[in-house]
């Protein structure tokens, strides 16, 4: 598969510094432009993971009305790392 190629225009300024930096690392700006796009995405699509994960815990919630009480979690937290019948002594 071919890999697509893309134009971005950049400031004079930003230019500059990506070059600096490149040059700092022995890397080339098409390099740290690629890296900086996928760590980007990464981010990005993490984040709308997380987004979509809310919305349709949400419409959960919505339809069945179905919530865990706060004191109910705080316990669960307060018992994690605690083992059923083990003595803490």
């Amino acid at each position: 598969m071919a890999h697509p190629t893309i134009g971005l225009r950049l400031s004079e300024a930003t230019y500059r510094r990506l070059k600096a930096l490149g040059e700092a690392r022995d890397r080339s700006p098409h390099y740290l432009m690629k890296a900086a796009v996928e760590q980007y995405l990464e981010t990005e699509e993490a984040l709308e993971e997380e987004r979509r994960l809310v919305k349709e815990r949400w419409e959960k919630f919505e339809l069945t009305g179905e919530a865990l009480d706060h004191a109910d979690v705080k316990a669960w937290v307060s018992s994690l790392g605690h083992h059923a019948g083990s003595d803490s002594t």
